[in-house]
């Protein structure tokens, strides 16, 4: 059984091969296909258990491996091979195999019907399309050299592809791209509506405009290695995997975000524990069920971490002062509403325990502005009215400190128009 909150190890007994794609659908039911050990051996695995046990549903024996696995729901998924598309309608227990005339690199489908595939080789690569299944496949552009890498769609009309390391946009269905100049290249990309997405590679960024523009999100600095995975539970709450945390030992952290981007902060799964490696693959289903996987297997059998209560504590990065702030989930600061405002907005924070709280008020320098409050309060949910009218236009943070910091420190932004 897990512990009552945080992370809990999960190992691997039976399966060395590297992990190349991490997929659940539920609490308990997850799917990881494999890549080709020496041997050639690859493997599409499930557990029903929450990742406690993995067993084997389908085997394949070829040198490429499975890639890219995606499931559309919780009976329907789909899993990129050498040539062919392996596609269940039942959770696993039966699969069938389309034909792919190229040899794609990556997959995304958008429902049972219509699916995308990229084919990096010059000649017969290019950007192909199904809309039966897998049927039949439309090879919709060629580009030469330089013939996508990577494919996702948000809907029938609007996806992304990567080439040359650069992401192009299209807007009708893959019939015509451009280019993005702010976009570069993704290891994984995910939006939550039409507008606002994340994608990662090295750094993760954000748009809230389609795609047509991103900007980097501020990380923790302290960390040597990059986002890869992300997994986004709303516009708000968004994890990816992280770097490692070398200061003492070696330890993967991951990366989280509560207030859609605005502070970053990472978490440490195994603090009691050694982890030579960042983990690689990161999956939440809702606020409080995720995992945080390895590629490979470290000492043999250990492949990742699981967490049924949100995680461990998290540490905040904030821009005011590139402080360090321990998050105690025993309080909470909310975002102000409105934000953006016009003079008047209200603070909104939680007390588990009476204490002493105190909420300051900085500029865009850092520069403290305001003290909003500070004196004693009672357990529960307290409202503070923030009357701006007499400071100019522009970006502010806000902090909350309980007990001047020593047990919790948050900062958010918001936003005054004048």
């Amino acid at each position: 059984m897990p512990p009552p909150s945080g992370w809990y190890q999960q190992n691997m007994t039976n399966w060395l091969n590297n992990i190349n794609s991490l997929v659940f659908t539920d609490s308990l039911t997850g799917y990881i296909a494999t890549a080709s050990d020496q041997a050639g051996h690859n493997y599409i695995l499930k557990t029903t258990n929450g990742g406690e046990n993995w067993f084997e549903l389908l085997y394949q024996y070829n040198i490429a491996g499975f890639r890219s696995m995606k499931f559309i729901n919780k009976d329907t998924g789909f899993v990129l091979g050498l040539d062919y598309l392996y596609i269940t309608k039942n959770a696993g227990v039966n699969w069938y195999t389309k034909y792919i005339p190229a040899i794609p690199s990556d997959m995304y489908p958008l429902n049972v019907d219509t699916i995308f595939c990229v084919d990096e080789q010059s000649i017969i690569g290019g950007f192909y399309r199904t809309t039966d299944g897998g049927t039949s496949w439309t090879k919709l552009i060629n580009f030469g050299s330089g013939n996508p890498t990577r494919v996702y769609f948000y809907d029938k009309n609007n996806g992304f592809i990567v080439r040359w390391n650069e992401l192009h946009k299209t807007t009708n269905g893959g019939y015509n791209w451009f280019g993005i100049p702010t976009g570069g290249r993704f290891d994984d990309i995910c939006f939550i509506d039409s507008l606002i997405g994340y994608k990662t590679y090295v750094s993760i960024k954000k748009t809230t405009d389609g795609g047509l523009n991103w900007t980097v999100q501020q990380l923790p600095q302290t960390f040597g290695t990059s986002a890869t995975t992300i997994s986004a539970i709303n516009k708000d709450t968004v994890w990816s995997t992280g770097g490692v945390l070398s200061s003492n030992g070696y330890k993967g952290i991951v990366y989280i975000t509560t207030n859609g981007g605005e502070n970053w902060g990472f978490q440490i799964p195994l603090v009691n524990s050694t982890n030579s490696s960042q983990y690689k693959y990161i999956y939440f289903i809702n606020s409080k069920n995720g995992w945080a996987y390895l590629n490979y297997a470290y000492l043999d059998t250990i492949r990742g971490v699981h967490t049924t209560t949100g995680g461990s504590d998290t540490t905040i990065y904030t821009s005011v002062n590139n402080n360090i702030s321990i998050l105690n989930r025993n309080y909470e600061l909310f975002q102000n509403y409105p934000n953006p405002f016009n003079s008047i907005t209200n603070v909104k924070f939680k007390m588990l325990n009476s204490g002493f709280a105190k909420i300051k008020i900085y500029d865009i320098t850092g520069k403290m502005v305001r003290v909003l409050t500070s004196k004693k309060y009672e357990a529960g949910e307290h409202i503070v009215r923030f009357d701006a009218s007499e400071l100019p236009s522009g970006v502010y943070f806000y902090r909350l400190l309980i007990d001047e910091g020593r047990e919790y420190r948050e900062t958010r932004k918001l936003i005054l128009i004048k």
